[in-house]
């Protein structure tokens, strides 16, 4: 190279630029979301990003704006690396803050691609360009460079694109996503809404489109940023009052949390109404102010601060119980939002502050929040990001200021965590000892109802015998207090079972207050029977039983249903259990008690009559009843029974010109009607298959 005036100009090359580009970014997903950006740094609306991973280790990513576009001027602008277009004055609106400054995320279509074409047309021309990644050029005086092309480009999003009457087009080719699935594209939609502040998008859209199948026609769907704002349980804030934010934030404070008490398996709950509280009303946090700093020329100068956004801590972040609280909550290997995001101008500065905090407190990994603070990126300051564009100089005076300001924000909502937790393990103790207390009652007044059967024994020595029973449980001895339902039957006759399941649901009975494998939302399936064995030993040693016998032809033949049976039938009292069976022949012979038995099938029909309707109104009430003294012994609302009312006579029905199913519960009959009536024919056809005869 030769020396002009006593200098020597630097040689910037192809391999150069490359490098350059692979170090700004750690993964596609932030190349893309530069792109993104600086689509919106062109004034765009919308933003519209075309994935075709059909094919993933040689895919087609499409990204387009519908901006201001870019003419031959503006072409020379954009190959200029470490360009600050800050400096040069814009169409963009006043209250539009430019997000870049360095000139240098065009380069993240090199990080993702070594041959992209860029198509732009302004409202006065159009225009297109070829990179094409030429690292083993012989020319050492050869520049990178983009070469005007003017054959035919139909880009995979043309309908899109031709809906745009001014923007760019970049289109990058031969992408290499291999390694990443459905779960990781599905990752993309919540890192684009992340990259940018959700009170940054008002008045911006970005689209994706995503095609795993070459045939498939594209079709874009804006993305919306999903934060999972009913899942916290405390969130501070500092927003302006007249963001849509502010109301989504402030509206919080009308959540309700339930937490779950550690001891009480899940079945009770303390109730959190959730705090939300402003940052300016904090005593120690100070987020306005001055701070001094060393502007670029190395002057000292006073500068003003303002830190803005939102802090939450999340109630869990078990996955399962998080979506319960709210369905928006994601979090896997590709994806967690327990992250504090930073937003300068807008745009992700850092996708975690709390990395920078270096806090080990507990619960600091349920945090999530958005903040912003301008003041990292003042035109007039020095750039403080790191070399790959993805971090903070942390000791820069400004950073210092901002993780001060974090820590006590921060510190404030884990104590008033802490002192949650505290509240409901007094709450928990509270109630564990009126459970033992509600237990040991519930306790002696059945042992008050099963010695009074006793016929041959006075009131004396059944009062005597009732006391001294009662007093065994004094002291360390605490009574089972966990009541539930066993329904013992075969899988083929589910329709019955289920019309028993369903009806007690709807009538305010718990999942755990059943033990019915056979059950469609039941996630514990027992395909095999030592986890069988398991499940009736636990139900026996820790739980009041009631045993629901559902016997047909099935279950007699079936080993599985008969080892369930048997076990049952052991460990229980006559009283203990109820018969049901299809017919008497299918009742095996040792649960026959004589006490709630009945059968359905009567002339090879199954049908709601009055016979059936009153033994299932007294079943019902029973199966409730002994729920109920769960309920009394876990200090719990109880299940409202079934009114046993009196059906009219066949007289009397005649007169009144009603049917007989009108005088019945209205819940039972619906019940009936959709798990029975509407599956009878199928059930009975299996009952009694057609056999062919011949001739």
């Amino acid at each position: 190279m030769e020396m002009n005036n006593g200098k020597i100009d630097f040689s910037f090359g192809w391999l150069a630029l490359k490098l350059l580009g692979k170090s700004l970014y750690s993964n596609a997903w932030s190349a893309i979301s530069e792109l993104v950006a600086n689509g919106f740094d062109a004034n765009a609306r919308n933003v519209y990003v075309y994935i075709n991973n059909a094919q993933k280790d040689d895919s087609t990513i499409e990204i387009i704006d519908d901006g201001k576009g870019m003419d031959e001027d503006g072409i020379k602008t954009y190959v200029r690396v470490g360009f600050n277009k800050r400096e040069v004055k814009s169409d963009i609106s006043d209250d539009y803050l430019l997000m870049g400054r360095k000139g240098i995320g065009k380069l993240a279509a090199l990080y993702l691609s070594e041959e992209y074409i860029i198509l732009s047309k302004t409202d006065h021309s159009s225009s297109k360009w070829e990179m094409t990644y030429r690292e083993n050029t012989t020319n050492e005086d050869e520049h990178p460079y983009l070469n005007r092309i003017y054959r035919d480009i139909s880009p995979a999003s043309i309908e899109t694109w031709n809906t745009c009457d001014t923007g760019t087009l970049i289109q990058m080719n031969h992408v290499n996503l291999s390694g990443l699935g459905d779960v990781a594209i599905e990752a993309l939609s919540k890192k684009l809404s992340n990259y940018f502040a959700l009170d940054s998008m008002e008045t911006r859209n970005i689209y994706l489109c995503v095609v795993s199948n070459s045939s498939s026609k594209p079709k874009f769907r804006r993305i919306e940023k999903e934060i999972a704002f009913r899942n916290m349980a405390f969130i501070e804030y500092c927003l302006p009052s007249n963001a849509a934010l502010y109301d989504i934030v402030t509206n919080c404070s009308n959540n309700i949390i339930e937490f779950p008490y550690p001891k009480l398996n899940g079945k009770q709950t303390y109730k959190h109404e959730v705090e939300v509280e402003d940052l300016n009303n904090i005593d120690g946090i100070g987020v306005t102010g001055e701070i001094e700093c060393v502007n670029i020329d190395g002057n000292l100068v006073k500068k003003e601060y303002k830190l803005y956004g939102w802090i939450g801590l999340h109630s869990t972040i078990d996955e399962r119980l998080a979506e319960k609280n709210d369905s928006s909550f994601t979090r896997n290997k590709y994806y967690n939002p327990n992250q504090l995001r930073l937003y300068v101008r807008n745009k992700l500065a850092m996708e975690n502050f709390l990395t920078v905090l270096n806090n080990t407190q507990a619960f600091v990994n349920y945090i999530e929040g958005e903040i912003h603070f301008d003041i990292l990126d003042e035109d007039d300051l020095p750039d403080i990001a790191t070399s790959n564009r993805q971090g903070l100089d942390e000791h820069d005076s400004r950073v210092l200021l901002l993780v001060g300001i974090i820590k006590n924000a921060i510190n404030h909502l884990i104590n008033k965590r802490n002192a949650l937790n505290d509240r409901i393990k007094e709450c928990q103790e509270s109630l564990l000892v009126k459970q033992a207390d509600n237990a040991k009652k519930q306790f002696a007044k059945e042992v008050e109802h099963e010695v009074d059967s006793f016929d041959s024994l006075s009131d004396v020595q059944k009062s005597t015998l009732t006391s001294v029973v009662t007093n065994k449980i004094k002291g360390n001895v605490t009574p089972k207090n966990d009541y539930i339902l066993f329904i013992s039957h075969s899988r083929k006759d589910k329709i019955i079972t289920d019309f028993i399941y369903h009806l007690l649901k709807k009538k305010g009975a718990k999942d755990h207050e059943f033990f019915y494998t056979s059950r469609d939302d039941n996630v514990d399936q027992f395909q095999n029977i030592d986890s069988l064995a398991t499940q009736i030993k636990n139900n026996i040693v820790k739980d009041n039983v009631l045993l629901l016998y559902l016997t047909s032809k099935s279950y007699k033949e079936s080993e599985f249903c008969m080892f369930e049976g048997g076990a049952g039938w052991a460990t229980k009292s006559v009283g203990d259990y109820i018969a049901l069976s299809l017919t008497y022949q299918e009742l095996p012979q040792f649960i026959t008690n004589g006490k709630l038995e009945f059968t359905f099938e009567r002339n090879k029909e199954i049908l709601l009559d009055r016979q059936t309707y009153m033994f299932l109104i007294r079943m019902f009430n029973k199966i409730i009843e002994h729920l109920n003294s769960g309920r009394r012994a876990n200090n719990e609302s109880e299940i409202t029974p079934f009114t046993e009312n009196i059906l009219p006579t066949d007289i009397e029905l005649s007169h009144s010109g009603n049917n007989l199913v009108d005088y019945m519960d209205q819940d039972l009959v619906e019940h009936w009607n959709f798990y029975i009536s509407n599956n009878i024919d199928e059930y009975m056809s299996a009952r009694y298959p057609v056999t062919s005869k011949l001739t």
